[in-house]
């Protein structure tokens, strides 16, 4: 991360901005085992993200960062639903305001910010550039949105909060209807006064309206996540709402390793859409190998398979090796 101070000659000499500028590459090589696919291979950039955060004053801060990655393709790693946007393009992931400490423990931000989940998640877990989290993954939560949001840590960090409220749509599409979506998590860690150790148990909901003339949806998740220097754990059940369509899933994690050498990846996911519809279900398992280099440079070998309900005797899986490159 770039370090630099910034000022206008003013006869008051104002303090100057303290502004870090970083960056941060996911990329990818994997080669396609589905049945076939004739040895399809590909090198892919994953995502590029190019931020910028200033510290405008003793509570006062501001982001920018710039999503890179081809949005429009459907491809996973396995190769399933592969269809290609040869264009890599740029999108505006944050860009808000932040008021830090405007209460004891709590900050307030406006702009195009993080959901107050999966966030939360993805830097518990550690693993992004593996894969996206799972409520993630089955686009029924993203990572930022436009709205307003207030967040707060309480005693030494045991309770944690957000509380949101948002367009719905994510930060890659416009606002498409009246609604608005209405976020909320809640966060208890009985550990986290304790030297490396956490039990983060976590509850989150999701109102989001679509408006008068669509059913609104409802999303909810309860988590429990566990962390030492040798293992980490997160497991989550997500339900989900829409008029008369109930669907549900789950996910578990598992990172079990030695800092030093590396770690032992295994994730498994089950999600269905519809309980009142057979053959919609689907499950994904990932396992492989993982070292961090440094907090921001980490290399990882995984094996990811995905099986449809539908045709469980073609399944789409794929050997791929990710890579995290970031300052």
């Amino acid at each position: 991360m770039t370090t630099l101070f910034c000022s206008v000659a003013l006869a008051d000499d104002k303090p100057k901005p303290e502004v870090d500028l970083g960056a941060t590459v996911f990329a990818r090589y994997g080669y396609v085992l589905t049945d076939g696919s004739d040895g399809y291979n590909e090198f892919a950039i994953d995502r590029a993200y190019l931020f910028g955060k200033a510290k405008i004053s003793k509570r006062l801060a501001a982001r920018v960062t710039l999503d890179v990655g081809r949005f429009d393709a459907l491809v996973d790693s396995t190769g399933a639903e592969y269809t290609l946007d040869t264009k890599h393009r740029a999108y505006l992931k944050h860009a808000y305001l932040e008021w830090k400490d405007w209460a004891p423990g709590m900050s307030l931000r406006a702009g195009m910010i993080d959901t107050p989940l999966v966030p939360y998640e993805e830097k518990f877990l550690g693993t992004r550039y593996i894969g996206k989290v799972f409520t993630d993954d089955q686009k029924l939560l993203g990572s930022a949105d436009l709205g307003i949001n207030v967040t707060g840590e309480h005693v030494g960090g045991v309770v944690s909060w957000g509380a949101a409220v948002m367009n719905g749509e994510g930060y890659d599409k416009p606002e498409q209807n009246a609604g608005k979506s209405l976020q909320a998590r809640l966060s208890v860690d009985p550990l986290a006064k304790k030297d490396k150790s956490r039990l983060p148990i976590t509850a989150f909901v999701n109102f989001n309206d679509q408006g008068p003339d669509d059913d609104a949806i409802l999303t909810y998740v309860g988590a429990l996540g566990y962390k030492m220097p040798f293992v980490t754990v997160w497991g989550e059940y997500v339900g989900r709402s829409q008029g008369d369509v109930s669907g549900s899933g789950y996910s578990a994690t598992l990172l079990p390793g030695m800092p030093k050498y590396g770690y032992l990846v295994a994730r498994y996911d089950h999600f269905d859409p519809d309980g009142a519809t057979d053959d919609d279900a689907s499950d994904k398992i990932t396992v492989g190998l993982g070292h961090d280099f440094t907090d921001k440079v980490a290399l990882a070998l995984t094996y990811e398979r995905a099986t449809a309900e539908a045709a469980p005797d073609a399944p789409a899986h794929a050997a791929v090796a990710h890579l995290q490159a970031g300052f």
